[in-house]
C-alpha cells in the first residue's frame, strides 16, 4: 500500500507558509516582474481582462500589479494561510484565500485571465490533471492562461531542496492544455531564475507561457 502524503497536504498543513517565508523578501509590489509585464503587453485597453485569478498567488504582489494596471477584479489561491494575510493586508481590494489548485472554489466560466504562478512544479502527479481540469472549468471561453514554471527540454522529477518526501516535477505544463487542441499558444518566453535571459542549464530554465482558451475547439468545416 502507498502511504505517500499529498503533496498538497504538506504545503497546506506547513511548507506553504514555509516556502513564503523565505521568499517573502522578493515578492514585494515595488519589483518589476518579467512574467507579469509579459502577460499585460498582450492586452489592449479594449480587451483587459474584467476578473483575474492567481493560483499561487503569495501575497499577490504579482497580482495587485495586474489588477492595478487593468482595472480587473483579483481573485487568489495559496496554501499558505501566512501569505494570504500579507496580501490581504497589503490591498485589501483583492481577495484572497487558502486553498490549492486542484479544488478551485468558484463558479465554471468565472475568469477572463488564469495566471499560474510557479506552483505547478510541486503539484502531487495524482493532482495533475484535477489541476488542468479545475483551470479550465473555471477560466471562460476565449479567455487566456499564463503559466510561469520550469521550461526543461525533457520532464523529470528532483527531490524537493527544502522538505523531505516533496519532489519537484519539471515539465512543459502548456502541453497539458494544446494537447487536444483546446487551446492556443499566444506567446512563450523563456528565460532563467536569476536573469531575464535564457539559460543554458537546462535546470536553470523557467518559461512564462501563455494561452488562448478557444471559443470553440471544433468547429464545423
Amino acid at each position: 500500500m502507498n502511504n505517500k502524503v499529498n503533496q498538497a497536504d504538506i504545503f497546506l498543513e506547513s511548507e506553504g507558509d514555509q516556502w513564503y517565508q523565505r521568499n517573502a523578501a522578493v515578492l514585494t509590489r515595488d519589483e518589476i516582474f518579467p512574467d507579469v509585464e509579459i502577460i499585460l503587453s498582450h492586452y489592449t485597453e479594449d480587451s483587459s481582462p474584467a476578473r483575474v485569478l492567481e493560483v499561487g498567488c503569495g501575497n499577490a504582489s504579482k497580482l495587485s500589479t495586474i489588477c492595478e494596471r487593468t482595472g480587473a477584479q483579483g481573485y487568489g489561491v495559496d496554501p499558505s494561510a501566512a501569505a494570504v494575510a500579507d496580501g490581504m493586508k497589503a490591498d485589501p481590494s483583492l481577495s484572497l484565500t487558502v486553498g490549492i489548485a486542484s479544488q478551485l472554489d468558484f463558479a465554471d466560466e468565472t475568469f477572463d485571465l488564469i495566471f499560474i504562478g510557479f506552483c505547478l512544479y510541486l503539484v502531487d502527479r495524482k493532482d495533475i490533471y484535477k489541476v488542468v481540469a479545475e483551470a479550465d472549468r473555471v477560466l471562460k471561453p476565449s479567455g487566456r492562461l499564463a503559466i510561469m514554471d520550469f521550461d526543461p527540454p525533457v520532464r523529470h522529477k528532483r527531490k524537493y531542496h527544502h522538505k523531505e518526501g516533496i519532489y519537484s516535477y519539471k515539465s512543459q505544463y502548456g502541453d497539458f492544455f494544446t494537447a487536444a487542441g483546446h487551446y492556443h499558444t499566444i506567446a512563450k518566453k523563456s528565460f532563467s531564475h536569476s536573469s531575464e535571459y535564457f539559460s543554458a542549464d537546462a535546470n536553470e530554465r523557467v518559461a512564462l507561457t501563455l494561452l488562448h482558451k478557444e471559443e470553440d475547439p471544433y468547429p464545423e468545416l
